[in-house]
């Protein structure tokens, strides 16, 4: 507790949380070898709360494997969360917050511990993953169940998708005070777009604004501001991952679930100074090298506005030995080049694997519970087909020495990525494009770009035209084939051409032109529409094509690759004007002013003192 120990504070103004994440209760359970290895980690980490003498136990979601587990599953859960926090034990922590507002389908809306029909030892707080996720009849996750029944308290979750209001489970022991904020799982498609149009915000403590103006440290605050969320941390694209800088600065410390691979450390974000620990997964779902981490759950130590986090190694983890190979490397050491290359790298992927099960012998803990027969997965990457061999036939040589016998090698292809000759934009084309007058619309934009640019010969096979047609099809119709049917069309039409005139290598060039010549726009456009697919007729009045850009448009419902569900929702009226470039943006609510800029809200949450932050992405 940067520097302060635990035994120099009383023990009854600390406050002790064991941190868990991605459970995944379920998976595999139809598997005679592995089907129990998720009940015995939770059971163990159970075990550890009782041991531990915690306070409350924090799950970062992914509790289920499936949104709606199997009834031994959920019969499992139920038995064990029973026999582990059921009991006399009298819980120390008091809940300051509308608690009717925090915990969903609590049926007394409140915490299960001040029910007077259940007796808790261990209270456990739990956000929602993807894979627990409100889905089907009544939007209910099994979370819901687990709440109804008094056995979990379900908090962060979301009924409106159209905008996030995060507001804090506020709890007190002692001295300390603890403000717990829950982001579930939402898609982070929509959670993208929610951020950029401010729709995410944060209400806190009063004080909190107090402290935005950098007089007040954070460890010198009255409240430890604790969020858990569950959202790709690693960058997958912008629109597919939480970037870390987007979270506001008044956080100490951010429980990160979804991520598996196990960063329980606490890392510090230099921009915003806050802490993020990623405890990972507590069993592997996925033969991977970040899943061949050590698993560990952590013990958390509030006191005040300082806090420890002591990471607990868990011994019930079945033992796993990841290994990648490029066999590329090996290729003068093995003789590949000199021919029956497949016997060569079954042989010696057989070596290797033989000592992987010696390294794995390593990992076994003395538990009694832990399973002895390791997960093996050597990953061979190849370049020449040549090499590959039966993985199945394979990993029968093992089936009584490893527990996943079916995919105990995996091949992987090597792609060889060649740059490409650089296309070089006639600038000058573009700009009289763009000043041309009758060019309103994206794809006139791109027919004239490509006539104005005729002498550099930017088209060897299309048509300008053909390119605009695609591109109106594409943002008018929102046909999402029409590149790849338009392409294969002049595709099949340029071959059959070149197969009757059957020229020399070096006239290739020539014929295609002669093609483009032969095969006028208008012709091809009849072709199309003789083979069913819909084209846009030329007009010759601007207004009617303008009128078509005005037309709206429906909106489409889909599910996102992180089994996000929903409807999407268009923003009328929006135009790329609106929003400047980004940086994250905190909006304080408060009857009080700082030194530190700000943007004051109009409204006060009413008699509850709080401030309200609003998340957008406005980075630099």
């Amino acid at each position: 507790m940067n520097g302060t120990t635990t035994a120099e504070q009383d023990a009854d103004n600390v406050i002790r949380i064991l941190v868990a994440t991605d459970n995944h209760l379920g998976y595999g359970e139809k598997d005679a070898v592995r089907g129990e290895d998720s009940f015995t980690a939770f059971e163990e980490i159970l075990e550890l709360a009782v041991s531990e003498d915690v306070d409350m136990i924090l799950l970062g979601g992914d509790l289920f494997h499936d949104a709606v587990p199997s009834q031994n599953a959920l019969h499992k859960c139920i038995e064990l969360l029973r026999r582990y926090t059921f009991g006399d034990r009298p819980v120390s922590l008091e809940i300051l917050s509308d608690q009717g507002q925090c915990f969903h389908n609590a049926v007394n809306q409140s915490v299960n511990y001040e029910d007077p029909n259940l007796n808790i030892a261990i209270p456990v707080f739990s956000i929602h993953g993807n894979h627990d996720d409100p889905s089907g009849f009544g939007r209910l996750s099994s979370l819901d169940l687990l709440s109804t029944s008094g056995l979990v308290n379900y908090f962060g979750r979301w009924t409106d998708l159209t905008q996030v209001e995060i507001s804090p489970v506020l709890m007190r022991k002692g001295e300390s005070q603890l403000a717990l904020y829950g982001l579930s799982h939402i898609h982070d498609g929509r959670l993208a777009r929610l951020i950029k149009d401010f729709k995410v915000k944060f209400n806190c403590p009063e004080n909190v604004a107090n402290g935005e103006d950098g007089n007040e440290s954070k460890e010198e605050e009255d409240w430890f501001h604790l969020l858990v969320v569950h959202q790709n941390r690693a960058d997958r694209g912008p629109k597919n991952y939480l970037p870390e800088d987007l979270l506001p600065s008044f956080l100490h410390l951010v429980i990160w679930g979804h991520e598996h691979d196990c960063r329980i450390e606490p890392e510090e974000n230099a921009k915003k100074r806050f802490y993020v620990s990623q405890p990972g997964s507590s069993v592997p779902t996925s033969l991977s090298e970040g899943e061949a981490k050590k698993k560990h759950v952590g013990l958390l130590e509030i006191y005040k506005g300082k806090f420890k986090l002591k990471p607990l190694p868990l011994e019930t983890v079945r033992p796993f030995v990841f290994e990648s190979v490029v066999l590329a490397d090996h290729a003068d050491e093995l003789g590949l080049v000199e021919g029956d290359a497949s016997t060569k790298v079954f042989k010696f992927a057989q070596e290797r694997v033989e000592a992987m099960i010696e390294r794995a012998v390593a990992q076994h803990t003395g538990h009694s519970k832990q399973p002895t027969l390791p997960l093996i997965r050597l990953r061979l990457l190849y370049t020449d087909e040549s090499c590959m061999f039966n993985a199945i036939r394979f990993g029968e040589m093992f089936s009584t020495r490893v527990a996943n016998v079916q995919d105990v090698v995996q091949f992987s292809k090597v792609v060889k990525r060649t740059k490409t000759e650089a296309v070089n934009l006639d600038k000058e084309a573009l700009r009289r494009a763009l000043e041309a007058d009758n060019a309103t619309r994206v794809e006139e934009l791109v027919d004239r770009y490509f006539e104005e640019a005729k002498s550099n010969k930017p088209l060897k096979l299309f048509h300008s035209k053909a390119l605009a047609e695609m591109t109106y099809r594409l943002l008018e119709q929102r046909d999402a084939d029409a590149a790849e049917n338009i392409v294969k069309f002049y595709k099949e039409k340029a071959v059959d051409h070149l197969m009757e005139a059957m020229p020399n290598d070096e006239n290739i060039d020539e014929e295609l032109e002669r093609f483009r010549v032969l095969h006028k726009h208008g012709d091809l456009l009849k072709m199309l529409e003789t083979q069913g697919l819909k084209v846009k007729k030329e007009e010759k009045s601007m207004s009617v094509l303008g009128s078509e850009a005005n037309a709206s448009t429906a909106p489409a419902t889909g599910r996102g690759a992180a089994r996000g569900r929903g409807t999407a929702r268009t923003r009328a009226g929006a135009t790329a004007g609106t929003r400047g470039k980004g940086q994250l943006d905190v909006t304080v609510s408060s009857t009080r002013t700082s030194g530190r800029q700000q943007t004051l809200l109009s409204s006060v949450m009413g008699s509850r003192n709080t401030a309200s932050y609003v998340i957008s992405d406005d980075s630099d």
